[in-house]
């Protein structure tokens, strides 16, 4: 039996180690230290950071900047100051968000987590993620079906789920 190279071929840009060494190109050593891609479920893609940090640390800064990001998602982007430093967080997204638009709006492609310390600018933060963001936008809008996790939809009703154990008396 043979295996047949897949139908369609894997963009580079999906490519794990081309995805890592993005992100590492952003790094402003010693201040941006840390550059994470995540999905907005909070499922940690990949990571940069220098020195090296413990993943559980890496995992922090995602659930932080999934957080950050519901509850700022309609400024386009999301800052925090925490004890690991300033995280700003921002979409990598196919379509224009309009600021303060109340319509229902797809879910981003992906998020961007940039960490630094305190002498990096919350400006300078930002564009290096929104240009992060933009680049891995053109690249990964096309499979964004295959990307995207929809949003659960809400029950009208509390539905009850009946346990097959026995009730005890």
């Amino acid at each position: 039996m043979t295996c047949s190279p897949p139908s369609h071929p894997i963009p580079s840009m999906l490519v794990l180690s081309n995805l890592t060494n993005l992100l590492s190109q952003i790094l402003a050593l010693p201040a941006l230290h840390t550059a994470v891609l995540f999905t907005p479920a909070g499922q940690l893609v990949t990571f940069v950071s220098e020195p090296i940090r413990p993943k559980d640390e890496v995992r922090i800064i995602v659930g932080l900047s999934g957080e950050v990001w519901q509850e700022t998602r309609e400024q386009g982007y999301g800052m925090v100051d925490s004890e690991l430093g300033r995280i700003v967080v921002v979409p990598v997204e196919d379509v224009e968000r309009k600021p303060g638009s109340t319509a229902e709006e797809p879910l981003p492609l992906m998020l961007i987590a940039l960490n630094s310390d305190e002498s990096m600018e919350w400006t300078e933060l930002q564009a290096k993620g929104k240009l992060v963001a933009s680049h891995l936008a053109r690249s990964l809008s096309k499979y964004r079906e295959f990307l995207v996790v929809r949003k659960p939809s809400t029950p009208s009703t509390t539905s009850v789920i009946a346990s097959p154990a026995p009730i005890r008396s």
